[in-house]
């Protein structure tokens, strides 16, 4: 009689589920996995997982009867659905007395894979500033997401961490009084509340006079035409190194295309702020200091190259012609992945049977030689992931359409320095893809601009 009585609870019985994931955040085209523990002293039988929408209907039938039931079901969101659509999905669970128990698994279309953006306006990485009355170094930081959950800046003089509560954008202003002189970098990590960061940093050098650790040279003539390109605007300098000068004389090469062009000294990379460097207009050789780029220029008087020198210590400058020795190239390419001179033509195209060969000189690709300069290169491309092919997307540069020598690679300190011989092969962000640029190529000045057309 007992054991009738336990037979018959058992099929009496109705599934359980133990634990169920219950809502799934997810993309179209992303594979999602149904969860759950699932529970039947008189067996689970079958799980059937159902949405016509999706044109789902999944029965899992077990061999054997198992009290315990672990339910881990992969199934791929149409790439057709619609972003933040939400859906019901059913999950039907029988046991062996073909009773059913039924839960619904809500799919959202709404997760969120992107990273916060983070921008500072100030200070700018690489700057100098001078030691005064205090708020020597200003924050001005803008962040984006779609809910933002964490700001964190990080350094020897300032860690804070900031709560955001699911905010959209959120904008972090400090001044920060600086007591001791020295370089400084401040780490930045933002959260959203799905996982995602992003992480920036900037370096500012605070000093008790004009002396500065970097000197670029420039002839743009705003802060977005500084930062306009993927690197070599502005231009580095050479920082002299002899007793008493580290630190306040600096030289820079530079090509002028036309006569009269007109260059600034800024010793912060990506703006005429806070010191921009430019010439006095009462007196000749001599340098004035501003804080923008309408500080006046220095003027470069005809076509050709120039070493141009300038000196903090007594704010001077000089601006010496030269003709370079080195022997110009007959021709120089790119090589590498992802980089296209036209729709169906990139450096992955082998030029003799357009077979696909990247990273080779087989597929090398012609710049266009400037016509009023030999060591002047200068080559239209797009750049995209290059399809049908496992990699990086980047580049490397010869003179050589039969063999690897003469190369140049990128500097891995300042990209844009291409080092003969030497250096390490450039790689694109996923943020460079999908854009037309203009490579110009100084074999001269072993200088690359990768410019935004």
């Amino acid at each position: 009689m007992v054991s009738c009585d336990n037979d018959s609870l058992k099929v009496d019985s109705e599934p359980k589920f133990n634990s169920f994931l219950e809502n799934i955040s997810t993309l179209p085209g992303e594979v999602i996995t149904f969860e759950a523990v699932i529970s039947d002293p008189a067996g689970v039988k079958s799980i059937n997982i159902n949405y016509d929408n999706w044109f789902l209907d999944k029965t899992i039938v077990n061999d054997s009867l198992q009290d315990i039931y672990n339910l881990s079901y992969r199934f791929k969101v149409p790439d057709t659905e619609d972003e933040f659509s939400i859906h019901k999905i059913s999950v039907t669970v029988t046991n062996s007395g073909d009773l059913a128990t039924v839960k619904d698994v809500v799919v959202t279309l709404d997760k969120d894979i992107v990273a916060p953006v983070i921008v500072v306006n100030s200070p700018s990485d690489a700057s100098t500033v001078l030691m005064g009355n205090g708020d020597e170094i200003s924050f001005d930081i803008d962040l984006t997401d779609r809910e933002l959950s964490e700001f964190k800046i990080e350094s020897d003089i300032l860690n804070e961490t900031i709560t955001l509560n699911e905010s959209a954008t959120y904008k972090y202003s400090k001044s920060l009084d600086v007591l001791t002189p020295g370089s400084y970098t401040f780490n930045m990590t933002a959260k959203d509340m799905s996982g995602n960061d992003a992480q920036t940093s900037v370096t500012v050098n605070v000093a008790t006079d004009l002396q500065f650790t970097a000197m670029y040279l420039t002839d743009e003539t705003s802060d977005a035409a500084l930062n306009q390109d993927l690197f070599g605007i502005p231009f580095s300098t050479a920082a002299s190194q002899a007793t008493g000068e580290n630190g306040y004389v600096f030289t820079a090469l530079y090509y002028s295309k036309s006569a009269n062009s007109e260059v600034r000294f800024i010793p912060q990379k990506e703006s005429f702020s806070p010191f921009a460097f430019g010439a006095n207009a009462n007196s000749e050789g001599k340098l004035t200091l501003g804080a923008d780029a309408t500080v006046n220029p220095i003027v470069v008087p005809g076509v050709g190259y120039y070493e141009i020198s300038m000196d903090v210590r007594d704010l001077s400058y000089t601006v010496t012609p030269y003709m370079p020795t080195d022997a110009a190239f007959d021709q120089v390419y790119v090589l590498g992945r992802g980089i296209f001179v036209d729709a169906a033509t990139s450096t992955c195209t082998n030029n003799a049977d357009g077979s696909t060969q990247c990273w080779h000189f087989k597929s090398g690709k012609p710049f266009v030689q400037d016509p009023n300069n030999s060591y002047l290169w200068t080559l239209d491309v797009t750049v995209k992931d290059q399809p049908d092919d496992n990699g990086a997307n980047g580049f490397i540069l010869n003179a050589n359409p039969n063999g690897w020598a003469p190369f140049w690679r990128t500097n891995t300190e300042d990209r844009s320095i291409a080092v003969p011989g030497g250096g390490g092969n450039y790689v694109f962000e996923d943020s460079a893809l999908d854009k037309d640029y203009t490579f110009i190529f100084d074999t001269h000045l072993n200088r690359v601009i990768i410019k935004n057309r």
